[in-house]
């Protein structure tokens, strides 16, 4: 039997918040797609939009890791990576003033005319913020680059966490959520059947993919892009998982296991999709829960969209995780494609 001790590495990590989040049976949901005459699995949300820091998010995960290596490192201040509406971004942030570190956040693009959504927190946690004036990785590595080295050449100690805190170290908070995830159902007596979640940098999926294969579960991993083509996105997970089996000795993950669907994706990353949008706005009125335009509700509608068309069968049991991302709700974002 494993738990946490035997489960993964001793690797150093800063506790941000409270574990296990719960998992919640989408009952309503379910009645929902019955009366539209389909015959849906059993829908189980894993909770992380109520970790507890900062508005929640699945990346508090991940930041438990990262942050607990750059205590260990001696680091003075944090340099991480992503747009302006980063989930990241804002909870690097939290983790930072939680710390005691100064955080760095380099994004893609112009300053907005007015903070919205994940960038006003990000400055409401005081994290630093520096635009790069260009929507390309090249830019965005450059100024994090020079950031660390000011921070340096200023007596400073910075310790750079990549976009989306998605290393083997950050994404192994997410080879822990499949043991939450093994456990909470195991309760019950529940068969996990499918994981179905938002993939953007990958993190999350690989975590998942590397922590069922140590528990010898043959449960399927859904990641819904929303960033990227599917064979480009895919390519990314498997080398993670990879990375992340090999910390825990959990074996070689096979490519087949990496399951990526880039249908949709629509317009491209941070723009709005009408099939996310009636995702959102059926589990709002079904289940009283907020998804996000971003992630969850395009990942959400990958999910809707396997349901019904009899991809799971009556008697299974799918878990839809949750990532957070509230702050986008009140962002503004480009138009959709509505």
């Amino acid at each position: 039997m494993f738990d946490e001790t035997n489960f993964i590495p001793a690797l150093p990590r800063f506790r941000l918040t409270a574990l296990p989040t719960p998992l919640d049976r989408a009952v309503r949901l379910e009645a929902r797609l019955r009366s539209e005459g389909g015959r849906p699995p059993r829908i189980y949300i894993k909770r992380d939009d109520l970790l507890s820091l900062a508005m929640g998010g699945n990346k508090i995960r991940n930041l438990e890791f990262s942050i607990g290596a750059a205590i260990e490192a001696g680091a003075t201040d944090v340099v991480t990576l992503g747009r302006a509406q980063s989930n990241h971004c804002r909870l690097t942030a939290a983790a930072c003033a939680k710390a005691g570190l100064r955080a760095h956040l380099v994004m893609s693009g112009a300053r907005p005319r007015v903070s919205t959504g994940n960038l006003l927190l990000s400055e409401l946690l005081g994290a630093q913020i520096h635009f790069t004036g260009a929507d390309d990785r090249v830019h965005r590595d450059a100024m994090a680059r020079a950031v660390a080295e000011v921070i340096t050449r200023d007596g400073g100690r910075p310790h750079v966490v990549p976009v989306g805190g998605s290393d083997a170290r950050g994404a192994i908070g997410h080879a822990l959520a499949a043991l939450e995830i093994a456990r909470q159902l195991g309760e019950t007596d529940e068969h996990l059947d499918a994981i179905a979640l938002a993939t953007a940098t990958g993190g999350t999926q690989a975590g998942l993919i590397a922590g069922l294969r140590q528990l010898g579960l043959d449960a399927a991993v859904h990641g819904f892009s929303v960033h990227r083509r599917a064979d480009e996105a895919a390519g990314e997970v498997h080398r993670l998982a990879e990375e992340v089996a090999r910390l825990m000795g959990a074996g070689g993950i096979d490519r087949a296991s990496v399951r990526i669907d880039d249908s949709q994706l629509g317009a491209g990353y941070g723009v709005p999709s009408a099939a996310g949008q009636a995702a959102i706005d059926l589990l709002a009125r079904t289940e009283g829960l907020l998804a996000d335009p971003v992630y969850t509700g395009k990942a959400l509608a990958g999910l809707l969209a396997m349901i019904r068309a009899g991809r799971f069968e009556e008697d299974a049991a799918v878990v839809f995780i949750h990532t957070g991302g509230t702050p986008a709700l009140f962002a503004d974002l480009p138009a959709t494609s509505m």
